[in-house]
């Protein structure tokens, strides 16, 4: 899983539109997404500075009221991983 997401990441560095579209298909509002969907959010982040701004209105939106419902301690971590990146 990790190095899934370091290939997407880097594929990202050039074609953000592409690798935003499916990543957010497995980012749904009111469903915990996994682990790793987040990080590769939080290093897309880094990676494409420019090109994830027209991705945060609605990234943002779909995190925001999941905070509350992040229980498990990994998923409290990765949040404020991407919240902090």
């Amino acid at each position: 899983q990790q190095a899934a997401s370091n290939v997407l990441v880097a594929v990202g560095q050039r074609f953000i539109n592409k690798v935003m579209e499916e990543v957010l298909t497995k980012f749904q509002p009111g469903i915990l997404p996994h682990y790793f969907v987040l990080e590769t959010f939080a290093n897309l982040s880094v990676a494409n500075v420019f090109g994830m701004v027209p991705f945060l209105n609605s990234i943002l939106g779909t995190m925001l009221p999941m905070l509350g419902m992040a229980k498990q301690d990994h998923l409290k971590v990765v949040f404020c991983y991407g919240e902090n990146r």
